[in-house]
């Protein structure tokens, strides 16, 4: 339906705002950074992607030649790159009318985006940011990693360094390579224990194609985080009685996650979000837009190793 002489029409418009959509989770989630590793994802559109993994073999002794009818001899390795297929587990969805007497064409157009980004940065983002790094407390738990613990301000510091050693001991990885993400109630005391000792400088620090500053203790970008979003586990409502997501009653909160920033694979979409006028609404006297969102993450099985998660004690 078109909107005047040269401007796009619905359709133009809906391609346009899903794009922002997910620049818009990309900048504002906390674990935004996370999206910058799926560009190695095949995405096509849908709920399918496929992920790569690359194996490659070590090294041989080099066979030296004996002259020019003999030359030498490299060991013959391989580099051999395998997709696997995956299924976005998340398909999360709304659906957002305007009353045609409410808003005229432009109106709407300029109503829309609005309403659609202001959803996204108090429901979907939030709820993003809670799925991912539940996602990867039980991904860690499952394999028998993590810390229960009861921090506090005399213990913190050393608690925190020392077990970014332990992984370090393991795995080799520079602190430049981390990134830490905690509860602003965790961050409140970590940052006071390590101005005390000096450890904490600012940092500057990517995400989404912008650059801000955070702050670092010993050379770790640290990302804090409202306490509800990092809890080990929640429920995601269907629709159907009830909307969004809540923890789970045997929910333990994250004390931190330390992580390598290129071992998360996060993704999100916007997918085919579908703006109706009210003469093709067969529904209702309606400005109807679908919405549809996508996400997942994934921590290949061999690197569970190089992270660092603390959680406190489960309630008894």
């Amino acid at each position: 339906m078109p909107i005047g002489a040269g401007t796009p029409n619905l359709i133009e418009y809906a391609e346009i705002w899903t794009s922002a959509l997910d620049q818009q989770t990309q900048q504002q989630a906390t674990s935004g950074w996370m999206e910058s590793n799926s560009s190695r994802i095949q995405y096509t559109g849908g709920k399918k992607v496929r992920v790569p993994t690359l194996y490659t073999t070590g090294l041989g002794d080099y066979m030296r030649g004996t002259g020019a009818a003999h030359r030498g001899k490299y060991a013959k390795g391989s580099a051999e790159l395998k997709y696997t297929d995956y299924e976005l587990e998340m398909d999360r969805s709304a659906e957002f009318s305007f009353d045609r007497h409410d808003v005229d064409e432009s109106g709407f157009i300029i109503q829309a985006p609005a309403v659609v980004g202001e959803f996204q940065r108090n429901n979907v983002i939030p709820e993003i940011d809670s799925f991912r790094y539940s996602r990867i407390a039980s991904i860690v738990m499952a394999a028998g990693g993590g810390k229960a613990q009861t921090l506090t301000d005399t213990t913190i510091l050393e608690e925190f360094l020392k077990q970014v050693r332990a992984m370090q001991n393991i795995t080799g990885r520079s602190t430049a390579d981390l990134v830490a993400t905690m509860p602003f109630s965790v961050w409140s005391i970590l940052e006071i224990a390590a101005k005390k000792s000096m450890q904490l400088l600012p940092q500057q620090f990517t995400q989404g194609g912008l650059s801000f500053e955070v702050n670092s203790v010993n050379g770790i970008p640290i990302i804090p985080v409202v306490e509800d979003r990092m809890r080990t586990a929640y429920i995601f409502h269907d629709g159907e009685t009830e909307l969004g997501y809540e923890p789970d009653e045997d929910a333990q909160t994250i004390n931190w996650i330390i992580t390598p920033r290129n071992l998360p694979i996060a993704i999100s979409k916007t997918d085919n979000l579908k703006v109706f006028d009210p003469d093709t609404n067969q529904g209702g006297d309606d400005w109807l837009i679908q919405y549809r969102k996508y996400h997942d993450l994934w921590i290949m099985k061999n690197q569970v190793n190089q992270i660092v998660l603390s959680v406190t004690p489960p309630i008894v």
